[in-house]
């Protein structure tokens, strides 16, 4: 039913060639391919250099032209004055895919330009498609691959995000700290200076993959400017697409030009862009990171009022501030709903608290099950279209499970905050993976929501 696609080899490759591996994993080859055999690669690994019989335990060969059989990836990582022969020796080959983690082409400027240009055109004439030069490659955790984080020990648990970037230091914190928070990948790739496969192709293919329901991505320049806007529109009716767009400043353009090459443009019309197709703009890494966890939560809201029930008034306050200011209302709850959380709290608080929105119900008698947060989002839910609730109940299986049923049954998102965030660390990740957006502070937990807000009326507007 799935996986289908062109590209489906090249995340889930049998086989794979590392050219320039090493015995010395301080070395690119070396580094790339011990990240493949850490992560339990599923297919078969091909350690290619002429010099080595024997690499990290399986056996080396002199060029991809001795492996025996079909070889579906080759990961390139040798000088990039040698990047021309080897590729035409994969395309004598018949290898499918190319990625080139050498640097060296036109980031440099002029002369790496013509030398890209030499290796593509190489490519074009077998068939071989190509991934960078100047990237970090792919990372797919359903079959172990991962290149782009390769020092990292993540699990083979897969999930529904994808991701593609143009930076491999994004790229690699994104997948890191994202797994750390409770994000889980379908797969994500590190394109570099895109000579051949671009931004468009991947955002394609993403938008076509079942098992992807939210795209992130990390852009500093795009090749088919029309073709990238019809695609952001086309995929964002739906699944959300996130974007940070780097080199928005004369410096910084300057800098993604001897980064990748790109072409940054002006940051303003891209902005416009996006904003007119549907996707989510974030202005850096932690506010990718955070989008990306909102719009895991399987359930958009249906409009933009906010309930808020705490455990702390600080919280209530910081919302209360925060809330008008990103477009979000918090309306009082009509007395029927307050005698509703009267009575459900008469058993938990000592005194009964302001009950009009938000509810903060101080330190109840029960807190360290988080019953009486429960209870009342449960009844807050009733009157509002997505609930934040901020508890100092322990994070645990048992409470995500029973937020994860709140949610489904009432159809609304519920953002969570936990009362004491340095202390919940893994607690955070179970709720994230559970579909319960978890931030440490209402600021970043409101942000969120109003872009779900705003990318819930584009899908309304858009039918």
């Amino acid at each position: 039913m799935r996986r289908t696609q062109p590209l489906e080899r090249l995340f889930r490759p049998s086989s794979v060639a590392i050219i320039g591996a090493s015995n010395d994993d301080l070395r690119g080859g070396g580094h790339l391919l011990k990240g493949l055999i850490r992560n339990d690669f599923k297919g078969s690994l091909y350690p290619v250099n002429p010099g080595e019989s024997e690499i990290m335990g399986l056996k080396g060969y002199p060029t991809v032209l001795d492996i025996p059989g079909e070889v579906d990836l080759a990961i390139i990582a040798v000088p990039a004055r040698i990047v021309p022969q080897v590729m035409a020796q994969c395309g004598e080959k018949g290898v499918k895919f190319a990625v080139i983690h050498s640097v060296g082409f036109s980031e440099l400027g002029t002369q790496g330009t013509v030398l890209e240009n030499e290796v593509l055109q190489i490519a074009q004439r077998s068939g071989t498609r190509v991934v960078g030069p100047n990237c970090m490659g792919l990372y797919c955790p359903e079959v172990g691959l991962n290149t782009i984080a390769a020092a990292a020990r993540l699990s083979h648990e897969d999930g529904t995000v994808a991701f593609l970037s143009q930076s491999g230091w994004v790229s690699g914190n994104f997948i890191e700290m994202g797994y750390r928070r409770g994000l889980r990948f379908s797969q994500a790739v590190s394109i570099g200076n895109q000579s051949d496969l671009t931004v468009e192709d991947f955002l394609e293919y993403f938008g076509t993959d079942d098992q992807t329901r939210v795209i992130g991505c990390y852009i500093e320049g795009v090749k088919q400017g029309r073709k990238f806007r019809q695609l952001v529109q086309q995929i964002s009716r739906r699944k959300p697409i996130i974007v940070w767009k780097g080199g928005r400043t004369e410096a910084g353009a300057r800098a993604a030009a001897s980064h990748t090459g790109a072409l940054a443009g002006n940051s303003a019309i891209f902005d416009a862009v996006l904003k007119q197709s549907g996707a989510a703009i974030a202005h850096n890494l932690e506010e990718l990171i955070d989008l990306a966890i909102g719009f895991s939560c399987p359930v958009l809201p249906g409009g933009n009022r906010l309930g808020v029930v705490t455990e702390a008034g600080g919280t209530a306050v910081a919302t209360a501030d925060s809330h008008q200011a990103l477009g979000l209302e918090m309306p009082i709850l009509s007395e029927e709903a307050q005698k509703a959380l009267a009575s459900a709290l008469r058993d938990s608080v000592v005194a009964l608290p302001n009950l009009q929105n938000p509810v903060d119900i101080v330190w109840p008698l029960n807190w360290t099950t988080g019953r009486a947060v429960l209870q009342c989002a449960r009844i807050v839910l009733e009157e509002v279209d997505a609930a934040l609730v901020i508890v100092h109940a322990f994070l645990n299986k048992r409470l995500a499970a029973q937020f994860a049923a709140l949610r489904d049954e009432t159809g609304k998102p519920i953002i969570l905050i936990p009362g004491s965030s340095s202390g919940q660390t893994r607690g955070r990740s179970l709720l994230v993976r559970r579909g319960i957006p978890t931030f440490t502070i209402p600021e970043r937990a409101l942000m969120v929501l109003a872009a779900m807000v705003r990318y819930a009326n584009y899908r309304r507007q858009r039918g």
